[in-house]
């Protein structure tokens, strides 16, 4: 649905066209804003680097010979680092600085494939701080087949919790094979914070995420891709792949190409002269795509700003300077092509849009707007503060690394400390068999990619005014960067506060929710059993592998963007009020599925699903989807809905 009449800010002093309030982000206003961002971003002080504690368990490249900002080689030393502890849950950290590299960074191996490419972290000291760099002309980089500066792993999806952060792949002129990043992760992991550039356009991808099949499911926040002939490449039928805040610009052939893969998009930004983003056809390939701005020049007038050949779900994308901005060709199965450049609304490609209490007026949405509505609320970030003043060892609080005895008690000390941040260092395997408080001015707990085990009684709770000495509490804590250990039952986190908690980029945790504070879950593998009446929760890439109930709203409001599935079991439970909105959702139906289960169950709530897919090779795909129960009358739903609204 194409809206032309929103409230807008004003006509553009430049091409006299109005922009949507929604998105300030009209083509002509971009070069404004950007703009007033750079002489912002003159105006404050450098970025701080992002450092850690000596006693963490980091591998600093420059331990193993790499020297920034010499004009020499260091692939070598960096590599050393990287094989140094395969799948050993360990950050490779590269500090402030440019370093030279002429040959592709591979993940180790180890000694048996159980270990091979996966729990390898590259960690930067902050995107403009650190440079991996490919001089121009590189022999590697101009040989066929083209290759990548850095690949995390092959098939199969067992590439579990490798990431990449905080930092720019940058490649000099004339490198016209060069792969920025050829990535893999599973269920866990992803990359953040990253830009790859090539320095005169040269390069055949930036992203590669079609490299190998069974890519995913995985999380890709802050991404912006320069130059190349395709700016991102996702291809193959699992395991799905969730992107936030990604900007392409100066693509050579499509920003974007998507083949076979589920990818859920939300915040792209393209300033290309090339189409955006082309879904191709012969495939089970969808998108779906929200709250983005393409826009293309007088030269890209002949081109559609999206070229889409199979399914595509559209909320809040503007798209301006095209041919016309969508060309869906589906072998004639599409709803049309969107001829007219704007706001896209809501709208999907195909005709299969499914309610079971209401009735769809044709192919239009009329009707959502009477159902109630989650506001999006960006993840909160919290300072990184400095390891040497604001961060407490739990080993000094007396942790037992060796994973033997409870170290509960010492965590508890180490939060009850007032240091802002508490720690688990890399490189030991924590057990957990009591009650923790989280509480105070604490406000991270981070492993360093560490793990843990729990048992008996393990819970962490986050409280509010219980601090024994009555000191304030941080308004927001996260949790983040640890996993549990393989095959172990899942540690309890309870939302018992009115303060907002973030859990990130962790395995192996259940969350529930116990009073009215916010929660956001962000690359999370885990379970979420309980958001509670009156309460908010916004999740990014969630992946979830039980038998039974895989995520519980009881009366809240849920917002998710990216779900991942497998095992038997509803994927969603609505019930006592809640709503919940899915933007993006994979069910991976590995083991069958049985005609008395349904996929989603909305008991006298409300919900809205958009861009529901699955992929089944063992002739046993879900044969129940949904159960809506309003009051006295229940329907259910046995086909697949791309889109679902209910009552």
């Amino acid at each position: 649905m194409i809206n032309e009449n929103k409230p807008q800010i004003g006509p553009c002093l430049k091409c006299h066209r109005f922009a949507p309030v929604w998105s300030m982000i009209h083509p002509c206003y971009i070069a404004l804003l950007t703009l007033l961002s750079l002489t912002l971003v003159q105006a404050q002080e450098e970025p701080v680097p992002i450092i850690f504690p000596a006693d963490g368990g980091i591998l600093n490249v420059l331990d193993f010979g790499a020297i920034p900002d010499d004009d020499k080689d260091d692939t070598k030393a960096i590599q050393e680092a990287l094989n140094l502890h395969p799948a050993g849950n360990r950050i490779i950290y590269l500090p402030a600085g440019t370093y030279r590299v002429t040959d592709t960074l591979k993940w180790p191996d180890g000694d048996h494939a159980g270990i091979a490419q996966k729990r390898t972290i590259l960690q930067g000291a902050g995107k403009a701080l650190s440079i991996l760099e490919v001089p121009p002309k590189t022999k590697s980089f101009n040989e066929n087949p083209p290759k990548p500066v850095i690949w995390t792993g092959s098939k199969p999806a067992q590439r579990f919790r490798n990431a990449i952060r905080d930092l720019t792949i940058k490649i000099g002129k004339d490198n016209w094979n060069a792969i920025g990043m050829q990535f893999n992760a599973s269920n866990q992991g992803g990359i953040r914070n990253v830009t790859i550039q090539s320095e005169n356009g040269t390069g055949k991808i930036g992203l590669d995420l079609g490299h190998t099949d069974e890519i995913g499911p995985l999380l890709v926040k802050n991404l912006t891709v320069d130059g190349f002939e395709y700016g991102i490449s996702t291809k193959w039928p699992v395991n799905s792949n969730t992107f936030e805040n990604i900007t392409l610009k100066n693509q050579r052939k499509y920003g974007w190409w998507n083949y076979h893969q589920m990818i859920f998009v939300r915040g792209l930004i393209s300033e290309n002269l090339v189409t955006a983003l082309y879904n191709e056809k012969n495939s089970w390939g969808s998108v779906l795509l929200m709250d983005s701005h393409l826009h293309g020049d007088k030269a890209a007038q002949h081109i559609p700003g999206i070229l889409n050949q199979r399914h595509m779900v559209f909320r809040n994308v503007e798209i301006f300077d095209y041919k016309k901005p969508v060309d869906h060709s589906d072998k004639k199965r599409e709803k049309g092509d969107i001829d007219h450049p704007g706001l896209i609304t809501d709208d999907t490609s195909h005709r299969n849009v499914v309610s079971l209490f209401r009735e769809l007026k044709g192919d239009s949405f009329d009707g959502i707007e009477d159902l109630p509505t989650l506001p999006i609320k960006e993840t909160p970030t919290i300072p990184w503060g400095n390891p040497s003043k604001d961060w407490a060892n739990i080993n000094g609080f007396g942790a037992d690394p060796s994973g033997q005895k409870d170290s509960a008690p010492a965590l508890q000390r180490a939060i009850d400390s007032g240091g802002k941040t508490v720690y688990l260092p890399a490189g030991a395997t924590y057990l957990f068999q009591s009650e923790v408080r989280i509480r105070g001015p604490v406000q991270r707990i981070i492993g360093l990619e560490g793990r843990f085990t729990a048992e008996g009684k393990a819970v962490w709770k986050l409280v509010d005014n219980n601090h024994p000495t009555g000191l304030k509490d941080s308004p927001t804590v996260i949790i983040e960067r640890m996993s549990g250990r393989s095959g172990a039952v899942g540690m309890l986190i309870r939302h018992e506060s009115k303060r907002t908690l973030v859990v990130s980029s962790t395995m192996g945790f259940n969350v529930e929710g116990h009073n009215t504070g916010d929660l956001f879950l962000e690359d999370f593998s885990g379970h979420l059993d309980r958001v509670s009446p009156d309460q908010s929760a916004w999740c990014r890439q969630l992946n979830s592998e039980r038998k039974g109930v895989k995520c519980k709203n009881t009366g809240g409001k849920l917002w998710i963007l990216g779900m991942k599935t497998e095992s038997l079991g509803t994927l969603i439970e609505t019930t006592n009020g809640g709503h919940t909105e899915v933007n993006g959702l994979f069910l991976y139906s590995n083991t069958g599925w049985k005609d008395d289960i349904p996929a989603f169950l909305i008991m006298d709530s409300t919900a809205v699903f958009r861009g529901i897919n699955e992929r089944n090779f063992n002739r046993s795909p879900v044969s129940f989807w949904v159960s809506e129960t309003q009051g006295d009358e229940t329907k259910e739903l046995r086909e697949r809905p791309w889109v679902y609204l209910s009552k």
